[in-house]
Formats: structure tokens, C-alpha cells, sequence
């Protein structure tokens, strides 16, 4: 199998998106794994998303590295761009890594074209509350096969309990802390392989919301968190308020070694690096 054959102290990549997490929640909620990454590594708990802050267009420009304008994806329905970005696993797959993609959400598969993920998981829905408990499974279960270098994980429990309850609810907010469960057992997963120290972390959301909705302009739809921890990574660190969504392909790519792609318009992060 592949995964014996090359070096187990590589850098990885291990990117966890919440869906509909807003910071302020975040703080709140009882996410003591989250709260220790963002403590030991670097945070921004007001970076920007984009608009419209809807699911599709928000992980399109997270994975794309590009503003909602460039992409041109409105809406959660997807269609081809009409001038094609590469997105961060098309981009490791043409310089020669390996990447996994464990999803509750099925629209969300668009983000990497056929042939760019080594070994994905998915359901189509995240409504039912298990759905993420079996995403964190999944992910754990086939670590070992997938021995990628860059690893996506979307847990989209938290935002189907928002339109449910609401923002700020204290459903909505345990659903979070369910989100931090889960990253908790695929972080201990990552320390039984040994691939713990050399794997940088990164938690984002794609939106926030407020009532029982998000996709506006305002801020409770607008701002989330960006964490980032772990190999190469200062600690202690608080990042500028100026991060957007799309600086986070830009960001991973220059942590797992990649060139950044001429196409991308976001930016790295340098504020968090070691060097």
C-alpha cells in the first residue's frame, strides 16, 4: 500500500470547516479542544467570509482562493466557472500529494473534479444529529488509507441546527461543542499514527448567521474564525481582522510546500508562521 512507501514525518494539512459557526458562539460553546488550538496556535476571531455567506460560495472561495466575483458561484446549486481556478486539491494533485475529503454535505463535492481526491467519504445531508460523529468515523477509519497530505473535513451538523433553533440557541451551541468532539477524536486518531507533530491544523467556518438564516452583509453572517496550529506555526498568537476566507487555500498551499497559483487572490497568512 502506497502509505508504506513514503515518509510518515512529512508536513500534513488538516483543515476542519464548521459549517454556520460564528466566533462569538465558538467562545461561548464548550469546545475545549478548539479553544486549546487556538490558544497554543495562531487566531483571528472576527476574519471575513464572503458574499453572498451561503455554503457553496463561501467553501468555493475557501478551497479556490478567490472572491465570489472571480468564481461566480451565487448560490448553493453549482455550475462550472466559466474561467476554471484551481482549487487547493486540484492543486496538490498537480504537484504530486495526496488528499482526502470527508463530507455531510453532498453539494459540496464540487469542490474538487473528478480524479483530484484520493479517498472521500460523504452523506448527502447533515440534518440528523450522528451525522458528524460519522464524518469524525469515517475520517479516522481511513486515515491510514488515504495517508494524505492534505485532508478536508466539513462538519455541517452545526449549521442545519441553526436554521432549526437558531443562532446563539443553546441547541445551536451544542451543536458546536458536538463539532469539537469530533475534531477532538481525529486529533487523537493523528497522534496514535504519529502524524500529529508534523500536521498543521486550521479551523474555519464558512458563515456565521442570525436568527434562523445567514446570507446577508451584517456581521453575524459575515465574520468567522480562523485558527491555525501546530507544525510551523507560532503559538500565542492573534492574527489582524483583515483575513478573508480565501486567504485559507493560499495559506495551506504555502504550509504543505506548494507554489501559490497565479490565479488565486487570496493571501498568505505569514502573521502565523514560524518563518
Amino acid at each position: 500500500m502506497q502509505s508504506t512507501q513514503r515518509d510518515p514525518h512529512r508536513r500534513r494539512v488538516l483543515l476542519f470547516s464548521i459549517d454556520g459557526c460564528r466566533p462569538d458562539a465558538l467562545q461561548l460553546a464548550d469546545a475545549p479542544t478548539i479553544h486549546a488550538l487556538a490558544a497554543s496556535g495562531a487566531v483571528a476571531w472576527n476574519a471575513r467570509t464572503v458574499m453572498p455567506s451561503c455554503t457553496l460560495p463561501c467553501h468555493t472561495s475557501m478551497l479556490r482562493g478567490v472572491d465570489t466575483p472571480r468564481h461566480g458561484i451565487t448560490s448553493n446549486d453549482f455550475h462550472p466557472l466559466v474561467r476554471p481556478v484551481p482549487s487547493l486539491f486540484e492543486h496538490c494533485k498537480a504537484h504530486g500529494l495526496r488528499t482526502a475529503f470527508f463530507l455531510n454535505w453532498e453539494q459540496l463535492r464540487d469542490l474538487a473534479g473528478p480524479g483530484f481526491v484520493d479517498v472521500g467519504c460523504h452523506i448527502a445531508e447533515a440534518i440528523e444529529p450522528g451525522s458528524d460523529e460519522w464524518i469524525a468515523s469515517q475520517a479516522i477509519a481511513h486515515r491510514e488509507f488515504a495517508d494524505a497530505d492534505f485532508t478536508f473535513v466539513y462538519l455541517g451538523h452545526t449549521d442545519e441546527v441553526g436554521h432549526r433553533h437558531g443562532w446563539m440557541s443553546q441547541p445551536y451551541l451544542n451543536a458546536i461543542a458536538g463539532a469539537d468532539r469530533c475534531i477532538a477524536r481525529i486529533l487523537d486518531a493523528w497522534q496514535a499514527a504519529g502524524w500529529l507533530e508534523n500536521t498543521t491544523v486550521c479551523v474555519v467556518s464558512d458563515h456565521g448567521g442570525h436568527e434562523r438564516t445567514h446570507g446577508t452583509d451584517h456581521d453575524d453572517d459575515i465574520l468567522i474564525p480562523f485558527i491555525l496550529s501546530g507544525a510551523g506555526i507560532k503559538r500565542g498568537v492573534s492574527l489582524p481582522d483583515d483575513i478573508r476566507v480565501f486567504d485559507t487555500c493560499c495559506t495551506l498551499a504555502h504550509l504543505l510546500g506548494l507554489p501559490q497559483d497565479r490565479t488565486w487572490e487570496g493571501r498568505v497568512v505569514q502573521e502565523a508562521m514560524v518563518s
